[in-house]
């Protein structure tokens, strides 16, 4: 069996991160976004700049997965500081945020965002999806020093990914239309899993 092994990133891991993304993303989105949106959702989340002021400030907490050695997939989580500050954020940009859900917003337990989970195309189908996410849930459990909390994570409504996120677990909690610059459109079910 080969080697799996997790670590968090630092700002010299983003060309790991960027050339993961630039094969997962595609992938997961080519029948769901036109070419014009995929190109803005790339630079907007993963161009050099957005991963070293998300790295660089913390607002979002990056792991890699190797398998073998090699970089085969990642997951980013923002802690509840930074979820109620970027609600704040989007709030006075007049886009949506899942922060604003009233489900939401009586959440009596601390909120973790897993904004990101992606796995090389190649990889999929043996298991690593499952650690990636399993590892994403221990992360959670770590940073709220094991009390009580949820985690949430977007998934566009027609992503097949639903399913999976299902089976480990999670719940619809709800569905939002989350309006981008341009005029793109993110569509997403909102999903959640409690964290112990």
């Amino acid at each position: 069996m080969n080697k799996i092994t997790l670590k968090k990133c630092q700002i010299k891991d983003i060309p790991e991160i960027r050339k993961i993304a630039s094969k997962a993303f595609p992938e997961a989105f080519s029948s769901i976004l036109n070419n014009e949106q995929m190109d803005y959702m790339m630079d907007m989340m993963y161009g050099e700049k957005a991963l070293t002021i998300d790295i660089g400030k913390g607002d979002q907490n990056y792991f890699l997965m190797y398998d073998d050695g090699e970089p085969c997939g990642y997951i980013s989580i923002t802690t509840p500081d930074r979820f109620v500050k970027e609600r704040i954020e989007i709030c006075n940009k007049k886009n949506g945020s899942p922060a604003n859900m009233q489900v939401i917003k009586d959440c009596k337990k601390p909120i973790y965002l897993l904004h990101k989970v992606y796995l090389l195309p190649e990889k999929k189908g043996c298991g690593l999806g499952r650690l990636l996410f399993q590892h994403a849930e221990d992360v959670v459990s770590e940073m709220s020093k094991g009390k009580p909390s949820i985690m949430i994570l977007q998934v566009n409504r027609k992503n097949p990914a639903v399913d999976f996120y299902k089976y480990l677990g999670m719940r619809i909690i709800g569905q939002q239309d989350f309006i981008l610059d341009h005029g793109f459109e993110m569509n997403d079910f909102v999903m959640a899993i409690d964290i112990k």
